[in-house]
């Protein structure tokens, strides 16, 4: 949590520890809990401690028991829509990627998102922008959304778009589970040359089905994973069968995580009714590279790769954490990797000019700003 020491010590003596090796015993005296998604934020970690406030600095809560800290009357937040941007940025940056070792071909094909809370909307309004033929499955918003409503189609409709990506929570209860909804028999639905992205939770999308597919389609299919079922381990053979691997880093963003920290703040000052001085402006850094200059010619596919991969090269986490597990990870691995990732920044951090006249309006729609 960047910017944690700086935004909470002026209200309260700050302790740092291990998110996944929380105890009890830690957390006793605590007045607040502040966490992201290693912790496991449930009755066994919080029983008889003084904890009224649990922050997650995160957009998912599959990691807290949010119905026992309603009967403890202990009051949550999370940080909902934080990362969106950076998690939106990794799916483009490794489009780039796969059109640029791959010969993909994404811009003219069928887009498919699985799940439209604000990373699934964020993800669809940028394929939307870039002119792309995009849909999006989500059983839950469907019903909800009347105004602007995307276009909502089956599940199997998006399992046959040329393009998938998935930004789904993960539950186990409820009219419709997401725990192994994308099972063998829906995976039945792709075909050779089908690119997915997996940016949501892991345990989603079933992985022995999914090497089965990659063994039926001849390895005839482009996979960019960045969730696990089982995380902090990872399955080894389906790390073997993906084009991208990455370790739950999709919306680590340096500035989505200073924007989920900043909101926990936010949600703290107002509990605890104390002042909330710092402002989101304050709290969120400026990128390394703040300008571009693009060349009076075509924004082709290879042009947009290069651009975002002068912000963030999604394959450079993917070789990092391939480096790791070959000289042989451990259960520590997975968590070391996020502990010292190493720093990007978001598209919209970099503004994009002309030297001539090329058209930016595709720039503009993948999240830069543009002049």
């Amino acid at each position: 949590m960047p910017n944690v020491a700086a935004l909470f010590t002026p209200f309260a003596e700050v302790e740092l520890v291990n998110g996944r090796a929380l105890t009890n015993e830690q957390v006793k005296h605590a007045d607040a809990l502040l966490v992201r998604s290693v912790t496991k934020v449930n009755e066994a970690l919080l029983a008889g401690s003084n904890v009224r406030f649990v922050g997650s600095a995160t957009i998912g809560v599959d990691h807290i028991d949010t119905e026992y800290l309603c009967q403890q009357g202990i009051h949550f937040t999370s940080a909902p829509g934080c990362n969106a941007a950076a998690v939106a940025d990794y799916v483009l940056s490794a489009l780039g990627y796969l059109s640029l070792t791959k010969n993909l071909s994404w811009l003219g094909k069928k887009v498919g998102i699985i799940g439209y809370g604000n990373v699934g909307k964020t993800v669809y309004q940028r394929f939307q922008g870039l002119g792309c033929d995009v849909c999006v499955y989500d059983p839950y918003k469907e019903q909800e959304v009347k105004v602007d409503a995307p276009n909502f189609v089956s599940l199997d409709a998006v399992l046959r778009c040329a393009v998938i990506s998935l930004h789904a929570p993960f539950t186990t209860t409820g009219a419709y589970p997401t725990q192994g909804m994308i099972s063998a028999e829906q995976l039945s639905a792709v075909t050779a040359g089908t690119t997915i992205i997996s940016a949501g939770r892991g345990g989603v999308i079933d992985e022995a089905a999914l090497v089965d597919l990659h063994d039926r389609l001849a390895g005839q299919l482009n996979l960019v994973l960045d969730v696990w079922r089982g995380e902090p381990e990872i399955d080894l053979t389906t790390l073997s069968i993906a084009d991208i691997a990455t370790p739950h880093i999709a919306g680590y963003s340096k500035q989505g995580r200073e924007k989920g920290t900043w909101m926990v703040y936010q949600a703290f000052c107002h509990f605890f009714d104390m002042p909330a001085p710092v402002t989101v402006n304050d709290a969120i850094t400026n990128g390394r590279i703040a300008a571009l200059a693009i060349e009076d010619s075509p924004l082709t596919e290879e042009l947009l790769a290069r651009a975002m991969h002068a912000i963030y090269d999604v394959a450079r986490d993917d070789a990092r954490l391939r480096a790791h597990y070959r000289a042989g990870a451990n259960k520590a691995t997975f968590d070391w990797l996020r502990k010292h990732y190493v720093e990007r920044d978001e598209f919209n951090t970099c503004v994009v000019s002309s030297r001539g006249r090329a058209d930016l309006n595709a720039l503009s729609a993948i999240g830069f700003q543009v002049e």
